[in-house]
């Protein structure tokens, strides 16, 4: 992948897990206090680092449906979600991986 004029962040619940299942990590949703627990991480491509970092960790703790949804009002931003169970969302303009 190629990164020219964009930045890639990617926020997940790999790095900093409160408990062995990362069901609890330092990702939380601040209406309830937990943590998501359908997306292991999400990458985001925008213009800014800064963008791609608020939304990727804004979009970890949305989830797939709402945050795709979402994400589409951000011109030129594309991503990547990976689930917990290991499956693979991407938007279209996200780089292919294969």
């Amino acid at each position: 992948m190629h990164l020219v004029d964009r930045c890639l962040a990617t926020s997940g619940d790999y790095r900093t897990a409160f408990n062995e299942d990362l069901s609890r990590h330092h990702v939380f949703d601040p209406n309830t206090g937990t943590s998501p627990d359908d997306l292991a991480s999400v990458s985001v491509l925008a213009s800014t680092g800064m963008k791609a970092d608020a939304l990727s960790t804004a979009l970890m703790v949305m989830g797939a449906g709402q945050g795709i949804e979402w994400l589409e009002s951000f011109p030129g931003t594309e991503a990547l979600l990976i689930f917990k169970d290991g499956r693979r969302r991407m938007t279209p303009g996200f780089p292919s991986m294969g």
